[in-house]
């Protein structure tokens, strides 16, 4: 049981900003290239929604198990959204800005609330797999209800319901934890063999994490991308 009157210190505070910076990284270039001519007409499963949400559930489950909170999941989200929303400030606050950033939050928001729910362990365990799962459905839904809210309700008849309600909370929902499911098998197996053959990596991931320096980098990186590639798009 996490103790909620848990303090943020420096290292968690540093973690935080690492796991966000580096999720703002992979909005950045992996959302960019998505995004073009070429990988927009070749449907789900190359769609941003299906491979960049697995991944920054990975990221904000890593985040979960370095401070151990649920809470700092959230201001996870909040981190990789103040990036995203750095855009605006060279193409201006507009829709396409604000409302990626505000997805991002949501996407937080529902993984932070099933971690709370599932507390799972280990990163790479059943309990992690199944809040990724329900955070998934969650945030499908809500983003199906924000896009109500913005533009024509998908839940206004069955066709509309049929052209994107089902799309997002059965197919693209299906898929992106298909892809999770793909991620962590590959990561499962990998330290397996690391067990195995009893390979010594002197690589230590928690001093990267809380290095002010190399958090200093990320975020350098991630403001850097997200500015510099929306201008070349």
């Amino acid at each position: 049981m996490e103790n909620t009157n848990k303090k943020f210190n420096l290292r968690m505070v540093l973690t935080i900003l690492f796991w966000g910076a580096l999720w703002g990284i992979v909005e950045a270039t992996l959302g960019t290239i998505l995004h073009l001519p070429g990988f927009e007409g070749t449907g789900i499963y190359f769609a941003s929604s299906t491979i960049i949400l697995p991944i920054a559930y990975c990221l904000m489950a890593n985040c979960y198990k370095k401070t151990d909170s649920f809470y700092s999941v959230y201001l996870m989200g909040i981190v990789a959204g103040i990036i995203k929303l750095s855009v605006g400030f060279v193409i201006g606050f507009i829709d396409r800005v604000y409302f990626p950033a505000m997805y991002i939050v949501l996407e937080a928001l529902a993984m932070g609330s099933a971690l709370a729910l599932f507390r799972p362990k280990n990163v790479l365990s059943l309990k992690t797999f199944g809040a990724l799962v329900l955070a998934n459905t969650t945030y499908q839904f809500m983003y199906l209800v924000v896009r109500s809210l913005t533009s024509e309700s998908v839940f206004a008849s069955m066709d509309a319901w049929k052209a994107a309600g089902e799309k997002y909370l059965f197919t693209i929902n299906g898929v992106a934890i298909l892809y999770s499911f793909a991620i962590g098998g590959a990561a499962f197996g990998i330290f397996k063999l690391i067990e195995k053959y009893n390979w010594n990596l002197k690589f230590d991931l928690n001093k990267l994490v809380t290095s002010p320096i190399s958090v200093s980098i990320a975020l350098a990186l991630s403001f850097g991308l997200t500015i510099g590639l929306a201008l070349i798009k």
